[in-house]
């Protein structure tokens, strides 16, 4: 009967190892959890692609991919100002500390390009990522207290990469979604904000581009993100509309 008890207890004990190295039952990842707006703006903007925080002015700048022209916005989506520019084909948008310096990425030409807030050009570099036209650079963010610069490829491959002036730094493959947008660095948590226009979702990522969590948007042609307190700002650039969310812990 002892022998028949400890037998027993065995099996027992390997039934539970065997459940503890099933793959699918360490490995499935949780749900994604759907988030939906708390408001729904219209502008007036055609094909707005990258949005970013004016800190100097409380306002928002807007590029589009379908004019040269970078536009100034109130919360609301009313324009304030707008400044034409020598670009062509502007996916992304961010502003240096003093708000002074607006840099965006011209995805056919593959450049990183800065302007004043005349509209006159300051500098330009290429950005070396093996790619398609249509699926090249999309979105830029900047680290203000280092200066840092950081852009994304669209896909094929997905890539953050980071700059100082024109020199690279680094780059990081993203292989967990279909594409990627935009991207927003978050100072006060050294993380990033990215949004997948083909995932519709949006993603929390580390300093090292690892994925932290990620959400789900009611939407397609998410085009650019950005934060401003304890809110997510989102353009869509095919019914040309801003999405506000509240930003998810």
């Amino acid at each position: 009967m002892k022998y028949i008890s400890h037998t027993f207890t065995l099996i027992i004990l390997l039934l539970i190892g065997c459940s503890r190295d099933n793959p699918e039952s360490i490995n499935n990842p949780p749900e994604v959890q759907k988030i939906f707006p708390t408001n729904e703006i219209s502008l007036t903007i055609p094909e707005p692609s990258g949005i970013a925080y004016n800190s100097v002015n409380n306002s928002l700048m807007v590029v589009s991919d379908g004019r040269p022209d970078i536009y100034e916005i109130d919360f609301s989506g009313n324009i304030l100002s707008s400044i034409i520019s020598a670009g062509a084909d502007m996916e992304g948008i961010c502003l240096s500390k003093n708000c002074d310096t607006i840099y965006v990425v011209e995805e056919k030409k593959k450049l990183i390009t800065s302007f004043d807030l005349s509209g006159s050009k300051l500098f330009s570099f290429s950005v070396d990522v093996a790619t398609s036209d249509n699926s090249a650079l999309e979105g830029i963010t900047i680290n203000k207290l280092s200066n840092t610069l950081y852009t994304i490829n669209e896909k094929d491959p997905s890539m953050i990469l980071a700059y100082t002036g024109s020199t690279e730094l680094w780059r990081k493959l993203i292989d967990y979604t279909s594409d990627i947008s935009d991207i927003y660095y978050e100072e006060s948590e050294n993380c990033f904000w990215v949004i997948s226009d083909e995932s519709s979702r949006i993603l929390k990522l580390n300093i090292n581009a690892a994925l932290i969590n990620q959400w789900e948007i009611p939407f397609t042609k998410g085009e650019g993100i950005t934060v401003v307190n304890d809110k997510l700002y989102v353009v869509n650039d095919s019914n040309a509309k801003m999405y506000v969310f509240q930003k998810p812990e």
